[in-house]
């Protein structure tokens, strides 16, 4: 029963799978059948907007095309018509020219007859004179005789002239009727000419007006396709907008991002191999006289200056007539007592305002008891030294150290990482403007506390204090594992020794090193990276721009 009841429980559930399989496969199916057209359609849309734009293009071009060639026909048709108007001028001239010349033919031909006439008229007549004047004035019989016969001469003569003034006339009619009729022909020949040539043009102009026709229907139809495209390709862009605009901008885009991306390791390789090198030559940073051999103890051993080890809670005692300045929230014991202290320092409150020591919690050291001794009615008081519990309210990852000063120069600190002071410190603020070093670790300002009492710094996994015995010694530090150092110490930077790990990661591998030379000691913690894993991404975008001028003012 046991095995059929689990050969029945693994084949119920393979049949499970396999249905859950099926379903899975027929939601996809139904999905695709659904959303294919549509993803087809984003595909497909700039392609056949590519197809619609070249299409736009070739008929824009087609109808450009018909429209030159309209514009030929048009032309050719001003030419016909031009050539008519000038055929017909020529022949209005050529006949005008020939009816002139055949009308001046005859003109002159009747005027040659006429004049011909009227001389041999004038002839006659002056031998008339003559004859009459000789003969027939004269009583002589013969030549009475003379005179008639000669009048029936002239009378002859005169008869022949009329007959010959008339043949004369009517030959002259009949050159101005074969000049009328010559005319006519031609100007018949020339209307025939004329009227060929006319139905020739007529007809070319016909064919050419066609053609402009067919040649205006077609040019409309392709830019009503063309419109329909440019309708249809708007419809599209308004629909696929956001696709064909990152296709028009995908190139730009990218290259912006790719640029964006590789910035910081452009800017990490020009740091390291441009920038860092011109430090060595760079003279080192010192803010107070080096310690020499003849000074005394080491530096380390010297009273001047004594450290702790540290704790994440810190217990500092409280001498009668002491003063203690803490940030707000650092102190965990009894607050009796407290006031609020404004600055730092009074004598530098633009120092403490500008460095954030403001607002401070203030303890006094006296903490009065009361002890009963033998005698009831005996009482008095007497001052113990108060101890006061430190520890970071916001870290559990924050660790403090107790550094102890005595008339000490100075020690340099980032007023954030100084979270309490005990005694009489005082602070003030050193500018190296024109140190390279200086601007290579982005700090162009430098706190220094000294004076007699004790300080109270906070770090990050551990903090560390080392000290350097000889004037010759020399260490060196990741640079943002640096909190402090003495001011006797020469302090200068240098690039790191491997290129690729500061390029892939400069948070394991910073860029700048720091190196310390002489007498002193230098304050490192072990793990900076801590409090910035920790910080919100509202406090690292809040804190992204105001950084930087915190760490160049030495905040």
């Amino acid at each position: 029963m046991r095995l059929f009841a689990a050969l029945t429980a693994a084949l119920l559930k393979a049949l499970l799978i396999v249905g859950g399989l099926m379903l899975l496969l027929f939601a996809g199916a139904l999905l695709l059948g659904q959303a294919g057209p549509h993803l087809r359609e984003v595909v497909e849309t700039p392609q056949r907007l590519h197809d619609l734009q070249n299409a736009r293009e070739r008929d824009i071009a087609e109808a450009a095309r018909q429209l030159a060639l309209a514009s030929g026909h048009q032309a050719r048709i001003v030419a016909i018509d031009r050539q008519r108007q000038l055929a017909l001028q020529a022949w209005e001239e050529e006949t005008r020219k020939e009816l002139n010349r055949i009308a001046m033919a005859a003109h002159n031909q009747a005027q040659e007859t006429r004049r011909t006439v009227a001389e041999s008229r004038r002839a006659v007549e002056q031998s008339t004179r003559r004859m009459e004047a000789r003969y027939c004035a004269s009583l002589n019989p013969v030549d009475w005789w003379t005179c008639r016969t000669l009048r029936a001469q002239i009378e002859r003569l005169e008869a022949s002239a009329a007959m010959q003034r008339q043949a004369v006339a009517r030959s002259a009619r009949q050159i101005e009727t074969q000049a009328r009729q010559d005319a006519k022909r031609f100007r018949a020949s020339a209307e025939e000419r004329l009227n060929a040539s006319t139905a020739e043009l007529e007809a070319h102009l016909q064919e050419s007006e066609q053609a402009l026709l067919e040649l205006e229907a077609s040019r409309t139809a392709l830019l009503e396709q063309a419109r329909s495209y440019q309708t249809e390709e708007e419809r599209l862009r308004r629909e696929r907008w956001l696709i064909l605009e990152f296709r028009k901008r995908w190139p730009g885009l990218l290259a912006i991002a790719l640029l964006i991306a590789l910035s910081p390791y452009i800017r990490r390789t020009l740091w390291y191999f441009v920038g860092l090198p011109l430090l060595t030559r760079a003279p080192a940073i010192q803010l107070a006289a080096p310690l020499t051999a003849s000074d005394g103890e080491d530096a380390d051993a010297s009273p001047q200056l004594r450290t702790f080890p540290t704790e994440r809670t810190l217990t500092l005692p409280l001498s009668p007539g002491e003063r203690l300045l803490a940030r707000p929230g650092y102190i965990l014991s009894d607050r009796r007592g407290a006031s609020t202290a404004l600055f730092f320092d009074r004598r530098a409150p633009n120092i403490s305002f500008i460095s954030g020591l403001t607002l401070l919690t203030r303890l006094e050291g006296s903490q009065p008891t009361e002890n009963t001794k033998e005698s009831d009615t005996t009482k008095h008081a007497i001052e113990t030294p108060r101890e006061v519990l430190l520890g970071s309210p916001h870290d559990a990852d924050a660790y403090l150290m107790r550094v102890d000063l005595r008339d000490h120069p100075g020690l340099v600190f980032r007023a954030s990482r100084v979270v309490a002071v005990r005694g009489d410190i005082r602070i003030e603020a050193r500018w190296r403007l024109l140190n390279l070093h200086a601007w290579a670790t982005s700090q162009v300002r430098f706190l220094i506390f000294s004076g007699t009492g004790s300080l109270i710094l906070e770090g990050y996994g551990d903090v560390s204090a080392h000290a350097l015995h000889d004037t010759s010694a020399r260490a060196e530090k990741r640079q943002p594992n640096v909190l402090g150092f003495d001011t006797r110490l020469n302090y200068r930077t240098r690039r790191a020794a491997t290129f690729l790990p500061y390029l892939l990661d400069p948070e394991r591998e910073p860029l700048v090193v720091d190196l310390f030379e002489g007498r002193g000691t230098y304050f490192f913690e072990k793990n900076p990276a801590a409090r910035t894993r920790n910080r919100s991404p509202a406090e690292v975008v809040a804190g992204f721009f105001l950084d930087a001028i915190r760490r160049l003012l030495g905040i």
